[in-house]
């Protein structure tokens, strides 16, 4: 893919960079899912990428193995989202309502928490 390369949520670069991008990424990755159904009932199981973030098509794939195989099964256990792989879709699950209330509490951008607490 070129550099820079969007496909819908989608951000593929050819830039070399470290593993700090990919845990920025993943970190953040429950936090936007559920922030991202509050405006949707459901939504396509694909990992969100801010404006800026890229990753090359290595990280993408480590990011949706992550997310498909960790991140939103722990969601769907705790009944906040439901997670179809067959469909490849995220919906809100019969918990979602219980964690509403705590997303306004919550910085807007997850990420920008993660990397305080990993920098000094």
């Amino acid at each position: 893919m070129e550099t820079g390369a969007i496909a819908g949520n989608r951000a593929v670069s050819d830039e070399c960079c470290t593993g700090n991008r990919v845990e920025s990424v993943l970190s953040a990755q429950q936090w936007r899912v559920v922030c991202a159904l509050l405006d949707e009932r459901s939504r396509p199981a694909d990992p969100i990428l801010r404006e800026g973030e890229t990753l090359d098509c290595e990280e993408y794939l480590t990011v949706c193995y992550e997310l498909h195989h960790v991140l939103l099964p722990e969601l769907s256990d705790v009944r906040f989202v439901e997670f179809d792989r067959f469909e490849d879709e995220v919906r809100r699950g019969i918990k979602f309502n219980e964690v509403r209330r705590f997303l306004a509490q919550i910085d807007d951008d997850y990420s920008v928490l993660a990397h305080k607490s990993i920098d000094p």
